[in-house]
């Protein structure tokens, strides 16, 4: 058996470090499967101000500590503006361990509690270029001093976007033979920049021309261009923009001439720790066997936890999201008034813009009883909401692949949604008539205030057809939403791309 390639695996976020995205919950359940699956695999990521040393079990390396940082304008590595300290974990998951390194540095990542945006305003930093800048250089310059050169370097959105290019152009002979696959999470974040911030990349002018996009940076071109191997969190997504030059932001023709070397795969849960058998952070387990017992009791968990009243006749429909408007949130806010005519709960964790949080801040006052809106990153309460909801709300306007509906098929609470991009590959929407059988959700009919609403009372009328309703349930309870299945086609990409000629 020939051996597996090594591979590092970086992200700018990654759970239980950091967490702001589904990125982060990918970039720890992808290299554990990697790793169950045989592969020499490490991780690389920033460490912010809102993640625990003491929890996560961060200690020092001494041999790189302090490293300076080499750049077009400090080629040398002397008297660097900023020093590098790269520290070790790991990423524990039952029998499996995979290291993990931690790039530090106070000025871009620790003294802020935000990832991308600031926590409390919600405003973009305005200094992000600058930061994943940093990070992308930091782990050229932690390899280096390692002197371990993976075969693989597996990059995530344009936050490492960056490191196709860089190991090109710094240590090129020592990376020689290192091949680079980037996965497109969410095409719309580009890292889109003034094109006079090029220098601030530390490259040589030639390389310019190669980031330049409708007269601004953009750091997501350059990346798709100098990977070696391109991949999206589904079939679908991927299908979509190769194709959607408006979702691309006029990308989709670099994407598409990627030919044999871009693809769409499926994203997989981690069945340890998204498992309502096996999940510690709710109160009431699923035995395999007593269903009721287990969704009343984490329902009453769940309303105690959102002062709500708890009343069995009324359906809890839950949604964890970006409020944005990718998400659909503008929809929301004017359905809102409608959807809790229907005699249905509606609790919303989110976080976002000042300006969606005013508005529903609103309605909640205005209809407290059928409304709770909690604004933050709240693991607990997230896997609360999906064991404790009846129904889950994703009303996307665009949708990669939609972990929150995987979790939701495998807690037994049924998706409301809007059939697009990542999301067509794995709901199946019940059609009123035949499939039953095989069916585990309700579509909406059309993105708008009416096709929202229309669902929703859709599957009201279905829950209380209760027949109906646990086949749904069931059917999405037995599907298979692990990395199994697809985390042998990233080992074949891996493969695939080591063999070829750079």
């Amino acid at each position: 058996m020939a051996k597996s390639p090594s591979i590092l695996f970086v992200a700018s976020e990654a759970y239980p470090y950091s967490k702001e995205s589904g990125v982060a919950d990918i970039a720890s359940s992808l290299p554990i499967a990697l790793r169950n699956a045989g592969c020499d695999i490490r991780v690389m990521l920033p460490k912010y101000g809102c993640t625990s040393s003491n929890r996560n079990k961060i200690h020092e390396i001494n041999r790189l500590k302090d490293l300076p940082i080499i750049s077009k304008s400090n080629p040398n590595g002397k008297n660097p503006d900023e020093l590098l300290t790269t520290k070790s974990s790991a990423l524990i998951s039952a029998k499996t361990k995979v290291q993990v390194y931690i790039v530090t540095n106070d000025k871009f990542f620790e003294s802020r509690n935000g990832i991308y945006h600031d926590p409390v305003t919600w405003e973009v930093y305005p200094d992000n270029l600058e930061r994943f800048v940093f990070f992308c250089r930091s782990i050229v310059e932690t390899c280096y001093t390692l002197g371990w050169f993976p075969d693989i370097i597996h990059c995530n959105d344009w936050q490492t976007a960056l490191l196709p290019v860089f190991i090109r152009y710094f240590y090129p002979k020592k990376f020689n033979k290192t091949k680079t696959v980037l996965t497109i999470h969410n095409v719309s974040n580009q890292g889109i920049f003034p094109v006079e911030n090029f220098d601030l990349l530390g490259l040589p002018d030639e390389a310019k021309d190669d980031f330049v996009h409708q007269k601004n940076l953009n750091i997501l071109k350059a990346g798709i261009k100098y990977a070696n191997y391109i991949t999206t969190v589904s079939e679908s997504y991927f299908q979509q923009i190769v194709k959607d030059k408006k979702i691309t932001n006029g990308l989709s023709s670099l994407l598409k001439g990627k030919g044999e070397h871009i693809s769409g795969i499926q994203n997989g849960i981690d069945t340890v720790i998204w498992n309502p058998k096996k999940d510690e952070l709710i109160p009431v387990l699923y035995n395999g066997v007593d269903f009721n017992k287990y969704k009343e009791g984490n329902k009453r968990a769940l309303c105690d936890k959102c002062g709500i009243t708890y009343d069995e006749t009324m359906p809890i429909i839950g949604m964890i999201t970006n409020l944005s408007e990718q998400k659909g949130i503008n929809l929301i806010i004017d359905a809102i008034p409608e959807i809790v005519k229907n005699k249905v709960r509606l609790i919303i964790l989110g976080q976002g813009a000042a300006e969606y949080k005013e508005k529903l801040i609103l309605l909640q006052q205005k209809y407290n009883k059928n409304l709770h809106i909690s604004f933050a990153f709240d693991d607990y309460f997230a896997h609360l909401l999906e064991a404790g909801a009846d129904m889950y709300l994703m009303p996307s306007q665009q949708e990669a692949c939609g972990l929150n509906l995987l979790y939701s098929f495998a807690y037994g609470t049924v998706p409301i949604v809007n059939m697009v991009g990542g999301i067509k590959d794995s709901a199946v929407p019940y059609d009123g008539k035949k499939n039953i059988d095989t069916a585990n959700s309700i579509m909406m009919k059309e993105f708008s205030v009416k096709g929202l609403t229309e669902a929703v009372k859709s599957a009201k009328k279905l829950f209380n057809e209760k027949d109906k309703w646990y086949s749904l349930i069931q059917n999405g309870m037995k599907g298979d939403y692990s990395w199994k299945e697809h985390v042998t086609k990233y080992i074949d990409i891996y493969k695939k791309i080591t063999k070829e000629e750079i």
